[in-house]
């Protein structure tokens, strides 16, 4: 079984008979290097998803925040 959440598939680890989930990117690409790895329930991979977009988007603010205090201090 394949469920789709926020651009990725959450799919069966090992074929449709394992108990564990696999978070693999939709159609070509790869995924944070943070959400590799074998998930207990299709909710806790959901969570680990939420979690780093959360934080990557923290990140991305904050970056831009660096950015416009340097453009201020040097203009």
């Amino acid at each position: 079984m394949i469920e789709e959440y926020k651009g990725y598939n959450i799919v069966s680890a090992e074929g449709n008979e394992s108990r564990f989930k696999r978070i693999k990117p939709v159609g070509k690409g790869s995924i944070p290097t943070v959400l590799l790895g074998l998930y207990t329930t299709a909710a806790e991979a959901k969570k680990a998803i939420d979690t780093q977009k959360a934080t990557s988007t923290a990140k991305a603010e904050s970056n831009r925040g660096k950015s416009n205090a340097t453009s201020k201090a040097s203009g």
